[in-house]
């Protein structure tokens, strides 16, 4: 008779076993019986269980790891495109500084000719309109790049 219960017993172990499915054997559920219990222990579900979790922990690692070389990429993007437009302002500044020698130098050597001190009038007054725009940078320095063709056109007229 012992024999007999122990057999039952198994095979029925056996069957709730194989009734039950790896999302149904989350350690978390309050709600499965002792024989669930058993049956997702001994069917293997809870090590099915946490193996997908793991393969869901590491792709999701991968996934974060992704998404940091992204965003490392964009801060150097971002601190490359600052570094770049330092330079270009300090450009600009410098185009500004060898414009204002050059109309100061070329003033003083068109004291005597009106036709020169005129067009030099001109292109001051040009400086400081692009000075003043609110155009950007790049056009501010495509107008002071014109300027400064103007301004050796004139130096080439007076022979400096």
């Amino acid at each position: 008779m012992k024999k007999i219960s122990i057999i039952s017993l198994l095979s029925l172990v056996s069957l709730v076993g194989c009734s039950t499915t790896p999302e149904q054997c989350d350690p978390s559920n309050t709600n499965l019986g002792i024989m669930d219990k058993i049956s997702c222990n001994y069917s293997g579900n809870y090590q099915t269980r946490i193996d997908q979790k793991k393969q869901i922990l590491e792709n999701e690692q991968r996934a974060n790891q992704q998404f940091k070389e992204i965003y490392a990429n964009i801060e150097k993007q971002k601190n490359d495109t600052t570094l770049s437009l330092k330079q270009k302002q300090a450009q600009q500044n410098k185009l500004k500084q060898d414009l204002m020698k050059l109309t100061n130098e070329i003033k003083e050597k068109a004291k005597d000719r009106d036709d020169l001190q005129k067009q030099l009038n001109d292109i001051q007054q040009q400086f400081k309109q692009v000075n003043q725009s609110n155009k950007s940078e790049i056009e501010k320095q495509v107008e002071l790049e014109k300027l400064n063709i103007k301004l050796q056109k004139l130096q080439k007229a007076l022979n400096i």
